[in-house]
């Protein structure tokens, strides 16, 4: 048989590929129009409709129609679509969104859930996020929420003490000369996470798109405002009106540690982030089944050893990672990541001004 030298040209579907660093794969679990049997993988606002929409948008549309723009608008690129019937249409409970969820065995970085829920359905989903963080998926909660007093917004802020989520959104962003609802803003503000590499701080950042906020809060000690920055609410403030230039106060979260020399402190986005996605580097899933003995130990050794020197020497996400690998038993080998090291967030810049008058 003759062998003729030729080229072919196939074209194949574009498939979303993170770059390093980016871990910004949202699901959005919510009603649509149209009824999904399976999840569905979106790249763009354009093939959302086309694949989960079946009517005109409005504001009577279900929850997941209406923040599909704001979402990629935002930044987003990488979208899981699952589609949920709760018992009460446009309100599902803790349970039903858990329960569809739970159907999202693949690897993911952010629930988006368009609904705002009671603190029962948010200790339920939060329940969900916990589960994940310990089969070494982590994943994190963007939500809206609506409270009615300042203690009311502490108390659900509290549910995530220890982690799990990158923002709840309680103000309206005018984007493009459109108000978006609470949801769709909450929608907006994902996108803009999930296109942000995650060590990047939001923390006195511009949010890109936003003309207005609704309502604009005040800082001062006894302020609402003052007490959601201190909960670890995303709070967005105006820095320039006539260039309509709108910033997070601070993006630290409600996820409190204590520091080294023994100080409480909260953590900021970037490092939330970033400890999701070194724990999801350092699942070692492809080496179950393999023979638990020194040359298996030796490999994990110098898998994390590589994932170490990219995130610390190469990317620069944080300044060290401390771990170790020990075989338990027959079975079962451990991975101890024992210490993330990471830098400050720079909150206070102190000026010291010298005056002559000659």
């Amino acid at each position: 048989m003759a062998i003729i030298p030729k080229i072919t040209v196939t074209q194949v579907d574009n498939v979303p590929k993170g770059a390093a660093g980016l871990a910004g794969k949202v699901a959005v679990v919510a009603e649509f129009s149209k009824t999904l049997t399976a999840p569905i993988s979106v790249s763009s606002y354009a093939e959302a409709i086309a694949q989960a929409v079946t009517t005109p948008i409005t504001s009577s549309s279900p929850a997941g129609d209406q923040i599909l723009d704001s979402l990629f608008r935002g930044g987003a690129t990488d979208v899981i679509i699952k589609d949920i019937a709760p018992s009460t249409a446009g309100s599902p409970t803790g349970a039903e969104i858990v329960a569809a969820a739970t159907t999202l065995e693949e690897n993911y970085d952010i629930l988006f859930i368009p609904y705002d829920l009671t603190d029962a359905n948010i200790t339920a989903v939060k329940a969900y996020i916990a589960d994940r963080f310990g089969s070494s998926h982590p994943v994190a909660l963007i939500a809206p929420i609506t409270r009615t007093a300042a203690t009311d917004y502490v108390t659900t802020a509290a549910i995530f003490e220890e982690g799990g989520t990158f923002g709840l959104v309680h103000q309206q962003f005018t984007v493009n000369d459109t108000v978006l609802s609470v949801a769709q803003s909450a929608a907006y503000y994902c996108g803009l996470v999930a296109e942000r590499k995650v060590d990047v701080s939001f923390t006195m950042k511009t949010l890109e798109g936003v003309e207005a906020v609704t309502p604009e809060l005040t800082f001062a000690e006894n302020d609402l405002g003052y007490k959601l920055v201190e909960a670890g609410y995303p709070v967005a403030k105006c820095l320039n009106r006539a260039e309509k230039k709108f910033v997070i106060v601070n993006s630290r979260l409600p996820h409190t540690v204590t520091a080294a020399d023994g100080t409480a402190l909260h953590l900021d986005l970037y490092m939330e982030r970033t400890i999701n996605y070194i724990i999801n580097l350092f699942n070692l899933e492809d080496y179950l089944g393999e023979r638990n003995n020194p040359i298996t130990l030796d490999a994990i050794e110098q898998r994390l050893a590589r994932i170490k020197h990219d995130v610390v020497d190469i990317q620069g996400l944080v300044n060290d990672i401390v771990y170790s690998v020990e075989k338990v038993d027959r079975d079962c080998v451990r991975v101890n990541i024992e210490e993330i090291v990471f830098d400050g967030v720079v909150t206070c810049i102190n000026a010291n001004v010298t005056y002559d008058v000659q």
